[in-house]
Formats: structure tokens, C-alpha cells, sequence
């Protein structure tokens, strides 16, 4: 039967390693958020957001 779309190798490892830099860069925001210290956080929450 006819394909429609004929993969390639290197067809699957694009998705791949654009999920893969998602995942990275989530993954290290949600970690410095989670490492934040606590005197930080506050003073962070206390700045002015409207100039």
C-alpha cells in the first residue's frame, strides 16, 4: 500500500530533541524556583511590578 509520508532517520530526531531542550529548560527553572532562598523570595515579591 502507498505510504503518505515516508520518515527518515533523522525525521524522528527532531521532535525528539525539541522535547528534549523543553524538558531541560523547564526542568532548570523549576529548580532554581525550588532552590530559591527563602529572604530572597520575599524581597522578589516585594518589588514594584508598574513603573
Amino acid at each position: 500500500m502507498y505510504k503518505r509520508i515516508i520518515y527518515e532517520n533523522w525525521h524522528v530526531i527532531v521532535p525528539l530533541l525539541s522535547f528534549a531542550t523543553t524538558v531541560l529548560v523547564f526542568g532548570i527553572m523549576t529548580i532554581r524556583g525550588m532552590l530559591l532562598r527563602k529572604d530572597k523570595a520575599e524581597h522578589m515579591s516585594r518589588l514594584p511590578l508598574d513603573d
